[in-house]
């Protein structure tokens, strides 16, 4: 399989896309989210995070990582860290963000993924994130790890 395009055509959309993902992320596990500033790339991170916290903290808030680079949640079964590499001007930077150990316990969502020179080796899944006009279109690839997983979300 090679690359699925879905429309997003609302909010709710996207969440709803949000929640079927959640279900069936796993410790080990990468996402990427790419596309330009305000695609939704953080929006479908929100909702990945909320429908696998805890019900006490489904009523949190959930910063974007811009300015902290890293979010680190504890769910339900495993610890999921959202991290924005917008900031990032060198690759060499990411050593200090503490992917390796992120992954041991837990899974992590990547937004711009573009900014790292290596692609990291787990499980990974690529969404990328087109927006024109009203119309916000997904493309999924590089599913590396989730062959079995990726037609149950759909």
């Amino acid at each position: 399989m090679s690359e699925i395009i879905l429309n997003l055509p609302t909010q709710n959309a996207t969440h709803e896309f949000g929640k079927s993902v959640s279900r069936f992320i796993e410790a080990g596990d990468i996402i990427y989210l790419s596309g330009d500033m305000g695609s939704g790339k953080t929006a479908l991170a929100r909702s990945i995070i909320r429908n696998l916290l805890p019900d006490e903290l489904k009523k949190i808030e959930i910063p974007s990582p811009t300015f902290t680079l890293v979010q680190e949640y504890h769910c339900k079964e495993f610890n999921l860290a959202h991290i924005d590499l917008y900031r990032i001007k060198h690759s060499s930077e990411l050593e200090a963000l503490g992917i390796e150990d992120i992954l041991e316990k837990g899974a992590i969502l990547i937004e711009w993924p573009e900014k790292m020179d290596r692609k990291l080796n787990y499980n990974i899944l690529e969404i990328k994130f087109t927006q024109i006009d009203e119309l916000r279109i997904v493309a999924i690839s590089n599913i590396s790890g989730w062959s079995d997983r990726i037609n149950k979300i759909l």
